[in-house]
């Protein structure tokens, strides 16, 4: 059995893990050692792909004067070998006799100029606002930048160049040009611009031995519109042939010349097991061609880490993926026949998804003892950050891990595929393919906690949803909450019907049996029998099984991902239920008997009370109804009261609405109102509603006698002498009132009645000189209660007070 290193010979650095897999155009004139700035080594490692051979051929009919255009754009996505390239060129224009020696092993015919001025340019060294500057500092043609004003003219250009060939190489443009700020930096967005257009129109003149190469991602569109005035000749660096036959140049020495026969027998081993396997491939003998070609790596593992690494932003696929190799080859090349996808170290990728990674090594330990586990893990996490397939099928897996020379079966990796699958928290499976994700995988870990639920907890956190977050928090759930007995508004929700005639009516008598404030209460109930469907307790448990899970997992993308899913399952029960209601029980007096009915409403605490609250108009008649009987009026506060207890009177959601009502009846002249100290308003309005202030009926409103005034004659004495004024031509007099004892008898149940009386039969001009207060008490008091009734009458300076108890004693007590 051939192994790799039967085969082929990896080189130097890649067995002594000095490997450069970077390539840096900032430092080819670094003066620390570097690949870049070594032109023999870095044109050993070269391999000349298409788009090199394209640009040589180009260049040399610029030298020969076949074509005029010595402008050349690099284009390629991240990572293609554009700087790769660049540089290649640079050390061929500046070292002419190693780069005739290196076409001449590669074979080739191109022909560069003798001499030549070269400079390169990467934006990642020079950050200047003016492009120009280093070109022409390189150049040793600073004189030049003092004649500059805005930008270089053309004629500045060919001044800076003169009769010399001159390669002028720019690389990472676009880093640069994006860093502009379009608002505050136009001015130099359009300068430097209008010099690129100068530098190409001069590189593109017959006259001029001018060759500029500009790497270029297409991604500016600024610069775009420059490049398609002057269409520089457009070369992909990118075609993927040549990246297979780069990588192998750059890995291994004397690719070209390895045993085809020895590679042939190590590719037809495991071309004989795909034959009759599950694993899908469209040609197998057109896979099996490109198997001896990509060799000693496996197909698979090439494209993927191809579409990786050009998929993954600001990152280098060749380049990244070379160091992946490197590192691959020393690693396996004395102990395998062929480098698998699985055989790769999966920490190259940590800086692509670190957090993918760290739930990936989470999951690996949890299986670590399960053959092949490793390696299935490690497959299904490369193909999940391969954007292109976001995931791995049995086939991707079985390609990526089997290996016949060294005993495996495809069925072996199979079964154990099936035993890995639900005990990982992040690996998941959509249409038969595996995946990781940031999120756990919980239809594993959801039925498993959900079997641990009692039906009663599932119900209690059903209760919650249907609490906060359909009702808002505004209401308390039948048969889960205490409902209190108070004056206050209370919504009260019930999980199940109360069904309808008798039994709605039984329910409701056992519901208000006991509470005081009856008429305060709205009863909401389901349209459905219960709202404890399959359905809700189904997601109910899985919303309470993720809740669980919480507790249980560590990490903050994971606990995200848990709180979707709460946040979802709390949704849907929510949006059910709102659905299941609903009715609320309003009252109607029907001949005298107080009767239910349901009226449909929506499960929304406002649509709620605007169905309960009574008419506006009702409320008012009813409130003169109240005092068609009352003499003395009815006090506000116990009005309001009446209200809230019995649920024959119409239903109100606050106070304000018995205070809007007495205004409007008042404004009506409905109703007459009495306030503070027996004032009476009747056609004027208070300025506010009390609630110790009394509605009367207009048919009450007092009849105030008016008091006359006598004056007697011999009360009346005429001034005279020195008293009077000499000035005065009339007799001014005294008048003096007189006044009768008079007795009033005042009758009533409260202080209240007996202010009423006395303001409406005196006058301001009374003078008050007793007052006879008798309390008929209709329960006897005990002594205590009789001594704190006494200590609060009121006190009055220069007043003597008697009293007279009748009271009962035992016949044996003094």
């Amino acid at each position: 059995m051939y192994r790799i290193k039967d085969i082929l010979k990896p080189r130097k650095d890649v067995l002594e893990g000095t490997f450069q897999g970077v390539i840096q155009t900032h430092k080819v004139d670094t003066k620390e050692e570097r690949l870049e700035n070594n032109p023999k080594e870095f044109l050993e490692i070269t391999y000349p792909s298409s788009a090199i051979k394209t640009i040589l051929e180009m260049i040399k009919e610029k030298v020969t004067g076949k074509s005029f255009q010595g402008g050349f754009l690099l284009v390629g996505p991240y990572g293609s070998g554009k700087s790769h390239t660049l540089i290649t060129l640079y050390h061929l224009f500046n070292n002419p006799s190693l780069a005739r020696n290196w076409g001449k092993e590669w074979k080739l015919d191109f022909e560069l100029p003798e001499k030549s001025r070269s400079v390169i340019v990467s934006t990642r060294r020079y950050d200047v606002d003016h492009l120009w500057e280093p070109i022409f500092k390189l150049l040793g043609k600073e004189d030049i930048l003092n004649e500059v004003k805005r930008f270089p003219t053309t004629d500045q250009i060919e001044k800076a160049i003169g009769d010399d060939t001159v390669a002028i190489f720019i690389d990472e443009i676009e880093n640069w040009y994006g860093a502009f700020d379009p608002e505050k930096q136009a001015h130099l967005i359009e300068q430097n611009e209008t010099f690129l257009e100068h530098l190409l129109e001069v590189a593109a003149d017959p006259t001029k031995r001018l060759f500029v190469f500009i790497t270029f991602l297409e991604e500016k569109e600024g610069l775009k519109k420059i490049f398609n005035r002057t269409k520089p000749i457009r070369i992909d660096v990118s075609p993927i042939e040549d990246r297979e036959k780069v990588v192998l140049h750059r890995l291994f020495e004397n690719i070209e010349n390895s045993d085809r026969d020895k590679i042939e027998s190590v590719v037809e081993k495991y071309i004989n097991a795909y034959s009759s396997s599950p694993i899908k491939l469209e040609d197998i003998q057109n896979y099996k061609r490109r198997m001896i070609r990509t060799y000693p790596f496996h197909p698979l593992l090439l494209d993927t880490l191809f579409q990786i690494y050009e998929a993954a932003s600001e990152r280098q696929n060749v380049r990244g993926m070379l160091n992946v190799l490197a590192d691959a080859v020393k690693d396996n090349y004395e102990r395998k026949d062929l480098i698998l996808l699985s055989d790769i170290d999966e920490n190259a990728f940590r800086g692509i998804d670190l957090k993918l990674m760290e739930k990936y090594e989470f999951d690996k330990e949890r299986v670590k003892d399960i053959e092949f586990a490793k390696e299935i893990l490690k497959t299904v996490l490369i193909f999940t950050l391969n954007e292109k397939t976001h995931g791995a099928t049995k086939s991707d897996i079985l390609l990526s891990i089997f290996s016949p020379t060294e005993g495996h079966t495809l069925n072996s990796i199979l079964v154990n595929l099936e035993n890995i699958y639900g005990k990982p928290y992040y690996l998941h499976r959509e249409n038969d393919v595996y995946l990781f994700k940031h999120d756990l995988n919980i239809y594993a870990l959801l039925e498993k906690e959900k079997s641990k639920l009692s039906e009663e907890d599932v119900k209690e956190r059903i209760v919650e949803i249907v609490k906060k977050d359909v009702f808002e928090n505004r209401v308390f759930i039948f048969g889960f909450d205490e409902i209190p007995d108070h004056n206050k508004l209370k919504i009260v929700v019930s999980p199940e019907s109360w069904g309808v005639n008798d039994t709605l009516k039984a329910k409701l008598s056992e519901f208000y049996k006991g509470k005081t404030w009856q008429n305060t209460y709205i009863l909401v109930l389901p349209v459905v029998n219960t709202i404890f469907s399959f359905e809700i307790l189904e997601k109910a448990k899985r919303l309470k099984a993720a809740e669980n899970l919480m507790n249980q997992v560590k990490d903050e993308g994971e606990k995200l991902k848990l709180k979707k899913i709460i946040q979802d399952e709390e949704k849907g029960i929510a949006d059910k239920i709102r659905t299941y209601y609903g009715y609320i029980v309003k009252w109607v007096e029907h001949e005298g008997e107080l009767d239910c009915r349901l009226i449909n409403v929506s499960a929304e605490i406002n649509a709620i009370r605007e169905k309960a609250k009574g008419d506006p108009g009702v409320i008012c008649d009813f409130i003169v109804e109240l005092t068609q009987n009352k003499p003395y009026g009815i006090r506000i506060e116990e009005l309001i009261d009446d209200f809230k207890k019995y649920r024959r009177y119409p239903f109100i959601l606050d106070d304000e609405t018995i205070y809007t009502a007495i205004r409007d009846l008042h404004r009506d002249k409905r109703v007459i109102i009495q306030g503070e100290r027996g004032k009476w308003y009747i056609d004027e309005s208070p300025r506010s509603i009390e609630p110790s202030f009394v509605v009367i009926h207009p048919k009450y409103i007092p009849q105030v006698a008016e008091e006359s005034e006598t004056y007697e004659e011999e009360n009346v004495e005429e001034i005279t002498g020195d008293d009077k004024n000499e000035n005065d031509d009339k007799t001014d007099v005294v008048i003096v009132e007189r006044k009768e004892k008079d007795e009033l008898s005042l009758t009533g149940n409260s202080p209240r009645v007996i202010l009423s009386q006395i303001e409406a039969r005196t006058s301001e001009k009374d003078e008050f000189e007793e007052i006879l207060v008798e309390y008929r008490f209709k329960q006897k008091l005990s002594k205590q209660e009789i001594m704190k009734f006494v200590k609060q009458l009121p006190f009055q300076e220069d007043c003597e007070i008697k009293a007279k108890i009748i009271l009962w004693r035992g016949k044996d007590e003094s």
